[in-house]
């Protein structure tokens, strides 16, 4: 692994930048891969064996495991279920379902992270598998630093920047925990960023390869959340409009993408008996996001409600229907939720804080060092956001201003019609923090401009989503301010809050 990983960074090490003197040097590329390795590895040593703890990683767990074993992609086994039993009889009344011993078929997760996993069980031992996930999560989450690096000259960036993108990925909060759990965005954060790279590479060449092999990449991602695949037609908008390919290369990232997703769109269509695409969570994401009991983010008391409808192609008919029946009933409520969405999206992250001191982990903390380690995980998103906005109004290469907003709408529009939490945005902050740092070193302009009367149109745009922001976030600290002052109080940390 380690030959792979100095050769991808030797490889990357020769990105050029206008704005730059020379190639970004390999020396700053491991160096910024090093200085994002070693809390990881540190973290990971210390939480080699431990177990996993989460709905969302049993599951995942269960996939890879029924694929290394040959069963093929199923979950919920006979096995899993008697472990899961003192667990899952708190809601669901065991006593009424039989589960298959090899586990039920199953269309509802993504396939990309499972198979991530499967490979990876086959080559380890089963009793270590959680601690050598953690190690791989570990390599893929510090190869983000040296990439945003290569993002930054590929933006055109200079050397001063690129570097300093790549610090705030090496030691951004949430981002050093990420590994040591079983999630999705392990695998598709890194997928996203090396498509956007990918996509910029493609704009600057007449040959077909790199379109497909772009395309082949968002199809990985698509394969690992599938609710990037809007963006997939939005980036081959882009590189008609400014590739120098122009139509074939749109095609060509089309056909790239497709070829990856569709084998497995048509298993879960011969699964499910109808047009499925590569998984079947978003009737219940809907559900959750349109209960009665819900406000629009993840409720974990909702979210338990379907699991007791074992049938894939049943649960998502009745999860549909259900979240219909209420924007039917409840219009108005409907929409302000949508809107209230956008607060959960852009939202600061304190979940993990939440529920891990909530739930005793680290036993009492005195509040100044409470408050202290709260700002320390929700800063950083604000400093990346606020610098970002006018970053991108100073870009010094335009077509990457509507690349980022091509991803806004392909990636983060959808999440308020269905389902918003802030660990949601994290996989937009790779890409967002080279035009921080660009934004950073210019911020005398952005003073200058929110001080001076005479503004232009873009300016004005700037301030703009500088005021949606801010606005979002007042929001969203408003909705979680009582959830927050009981977690600075003195039994904060028996509050026990579900994830």
């Amino acid at each position: 692994m380690t030959t792979k990983v100095g050769k991808l960074l030797s490889a990357v090490g020769t990105t050029r930048s206008s704005h730059c003197d020379g190639p970004l040097a390999g020396s700053w590329l491991w160096f910024l891969f090093a200085a994002a390795l070693l809390p990881r590895l540190i973290l990971v040593v210390i939480y080699f064996n431990y177990p996993i703890a989460l709905d969302d990683m049993y599951q995942y767990d269960m996939l890879a495991r029924s694929l290394a074993s040959g069963h093929g992609y199923r979950w919920y086994a006979a096995a899993d279920v008697e472990q899961l039993r003192p667990y899952l009889s708190r809601f669901i009344d065991m006593s009424t379902l039989t589960f298959p011993s090899e586990g039920l078929l199953t269309t509802f997760r993504a396939p990309g992270y499972p198979v991530l996993l499967a490979g990876l069980y086959l080559l380890v031992p089963w009793t270590s598998r959680f601690g050598f996930a953690r190690l791989v999560q570990v390599v893929l989450s510090a190869l983000l630093a040296p990439l945003v690096a290569v993002l930054a000259g590929k933006l055109r960036m200079g050397r001063k920047e690129a570097p300093g993108a790549g610090l705030v990925l090496a030691f951004y909060p949430i981002m050093l925990f990420y590994p040591l759990g079983l999630a999705s965005e392990d695998l598709f954060i890194p997928l996203l960023l090396i498509a956007i790279l990918s996509i910029l590479k493609a704009a600057q060449s007449t040959a077909r390869w790199p379109s497909l092999l772009a395309g082949g990449v968002l199809g990985l991602a698509v394969l690992t959340r599938s609710i990037l695949a809007p963006f997939v037609m939005l980036a081959a908008l882009w590189l008609w409009r400014w590739g120098k390919a122009r139509q074939r290369g749109a095609l060509m990232l089309l056909l790239g993408a497709l070829c990856l997703c569709l084998p497995w769109a048509i298993r879960n269509t011969i699964i499910m008996k109808h047009p499925t695409f590569v998984e079947t969570s978003l009737g219940y994401n809907l559900f959750v996001g349109y209960h009665p009991q819900g406000n629009g983010g993840f409720i974990h008391e909702v979210a338990v409600i379907p699991l007791s409808i074992l049938d894939d192609a049943e649960r998502d008919r009745w999860c549909i229907q259900s979240a219909i029946d209420y924007i039917r009933a409840n219009p108005k409520e409907a929409l302000l939720r949508v809107a209230r969405r956008a607060a959960y999206f852009m939202g600061v992250e304190e979940r993990e804080l939440s529920y891990f001191y909530g739930a005793g982990f680290w036993g009492h903390v005195p509040q100044p060092w409470l408050i202290l380690i709260y700002l320390a995980l929700t800063t950083p998103w604000v400093f990346v956001v606020v610098f970002s906005i006018w970053g991108l109004h100073e870009s010094p290469y335009p077509p990457a201003v509507w690349l980022i907003v091509a991803l806004a709408i392909g990636y983060a529009l959808p999440h308020l019609f269905v389902l918003a939490e802030p660990r949601f945005h994290l996989a937009l902050v790779p890409i967002l923090s080279p035009f921080a740092m660009w934004g950073w070193a210019r911020r005398r302009g952005m003073i200058n401009v929110l001080t001076v009367l005479g503004k232009s149109r873009s300016d004005m745009a700037a301030l703009v989503a500088l005021g949606i922001s801010l606005a979002l976030w007042v929001w969203g600290f408003a909705m979680n301010w009582s959830k927050l002052v009981a977690l600075m109080g003195p039994d904060g940390h028996r509050l026990y809050l579900p994830y």
